[in-house]
């Protein structure tokens, strides 16, 4: 019996460091330094589906948009200096 009452106090020891530490916001603080920030290169700023086949996406990629068109032949990629990507056939064109 004296065992559970250890193992009881030692539990709610725990949670009420950990209720306290949380509302004073120590563990956000904490936790921040052990988990690595993640840079996404990559956001998708707005979508819009056409057919089921066809769809429009508007892109940021490293600060610039880009507009990019999924189609049942391919990808066209619309970039932010007026330049045509067919990913599809592979060619470049202005």
């Amino acid at each position: 019996m004296e065992q559970l009452f250890a193992v009881m106090f030692v539990l709610l020891t725990l949670w009420v460091t950990a209720w306290y530490l949380r509302r004073k916001g120590a563990t956000s603080r904490v936790a921040s330094r052990f988990v690595r920030r993640h840079v996404r290169l990559i956001d998708q700023v707005d979508k819009v589906r056409l057919t089921p086949q066809h769809s429009i996406y508007l892109l940021q990629v490293e600060g610039q948009k880009v507009l990019v068109v999924l189609h049942p032949t391919g990808v066209t990629v619309l970039g932010g200096d007026a330049k045509y990507y067919d990913l599809a056939k592979g060619a470049v064109g202005s």
